[in-house]
Formats: structure tokens, sequence, C-alpha cells
């Protein structure tokens, strides 16, 4: 393999890995928004039971077994 393959191979990775961080950081976020919807004391006072009941559903879904 030569120098360029190894730094092409290289750049490959390092955006590879940009992009799961940044998908790791949206899921984060979008976890902590279905768990402020589901908390009474939260934004669940504001949405209905069937949102609240749905983003709990999602919560659920998404945990890891």
């Amino acid at each position: 393999m030569s120098l360029q393959d190894l730094r092409t191979l290289r750049d490959h990775a390092v955006y590879l890995a940009t992009q799961l961080e940044n998908e790791r950081n949206a899921s984060r976020a979008k976890t902590e928004f279905l768990k402020r919807l589901v908390s009474a004391e939260d934004l669940g006072h504001a949405v209905s039971s069937e949102v609240r009941n749905l983003a709990y559903q999602l919560l659920i879904n998404e945990s890891p077994e």
C-alpha cells in the first residue's frame, strides 16, 4: 500500500469517526427530548397523553436489551 493510500484510508477513518460521533450526539439529544416529553414536571404537562405514551414507547424500543 502506498503512502497516499494510507493517508486516504486515514482520512476516511477520521471522517467516519466524526460522523459516528455526530450521530451519537443527535441520538442523545433526541432521547433527552423524549424524556422531557414523558416527564409531567417538564414538557409532559403540555402534551396529550397520546403523545406521552408514544414518546414512552419510543424510549422503550430504543433501549438496549
